[in-house]
């Protein structure tokens, strides 16, 4: 617990002030976590042993996505047939395939995007910014709570065993609430009150979606954390799982993009 406490603690005296400040440094804290939670990925176990320029490649192309400019299709076209084309390159089935390409395309676009998200969320506002991560944290900590104290009914026994339906529901509805009222207060108080609940609810739910989804992909690799960066708590999409979902559920609904 001890341990836990601390990382937390040296974690958020890192990310709060980049998240303020923003502009350039925020940029290069993106790319860092991008390249560290995509390095997450590419050390998941997998059947093929790929040549170490795939890597390379894949790292190469998530940075670029981070950093994208408007003319997202053109970085998109990138990051699809590049991988595309290492497979006629490589022309070694049992070292890199179609099926490796599809994995590391999908991979690296929704890393690229998600971090490329982030920066462009912040430079928007950064009390929205704020809004967003209340969502996925204030969820999680009713949900963890109220699991504790009265759940009952295991939400999903195989993938995520602690996990109860009582949590999930109680989570939803005060990380709903408390992150709805924030951004009331501060962000919109013109907003129509059932709409923007209405959001909060979906974004937390997708958040709890989300945390399940990579719980389940842990499962099928059959390991506890996707890695050690922060002791007690995993790695980078073990802490950011939900709000992972959280934001493609923006984009989705905003039209951020």
């Amino acid at each position: 617990m001890k341990k836990r406490l601390i990382s937390a603690f040296v974690a958020l005296a890192i990310f709060i002030p980049l998240v303020i400040i923003g502009g350039i440094w925020l940029k290069l804290a993106a790319c860092v976590l991008g390249v560290l939670a995509i390095k997450e990925f590419l050390d998941l176990p997998h059947k093929n042993k790929r040549p170490k320029y795939v890597d390379v490649i894949i790292y190469a192309l998530t940075i670029l996505l981070v950093f994208m400019d408007e003319r997202r299709e053109v970085y998109y076209l990138f990051a699809i047939l590049i991988p595309m084309l290492m497979v006629i390159y490589c022309n070694d089935n049992k070292k890199y395939n179609a099926d490796d390409a599809f994995k590391f395309i999908g991979m690296s676009i929704l890393i690229g995007t998600i971090f490329h998200a982030f920066l462009v969320i912040r430079e928007k506002s950064l009390m929205l910014f704020i809004y967003l991560f209340l969502i996925t944290t204030l969820t999680d900590t009713y949900a963890h709570l109220s699991g504790s104290l009265v759940g009952r009914h295991k939400l999903a026994p195989k993938i995520s065993p602690n996990k109860t339906w009582e949590g999930a529901i109680i989570g939803g509805i005060f990380g709903t609430l408390c992150a709805a009222t924030f951004y009331y207060i501060v962000i919109d108080s013109n907003v129509s009150v059932l709409l923007l609940l209405t959001i909060t609810l979906i974004l937390s739910s997708l958040g709890q979606l989300g945390d399940l989804f990579f719980s389940a992909v842990k499962r099928n690799h059959d390991i506890k954390d996707f890695s050690n960066i922060m002791p007690g708590h995993g790695g980078v999409l073990d802490r950011l799982d939900s709000i992972i979902f959280v934001i493609i559920g923006y984009i989705l609904l905003s039209g951020v993009f």
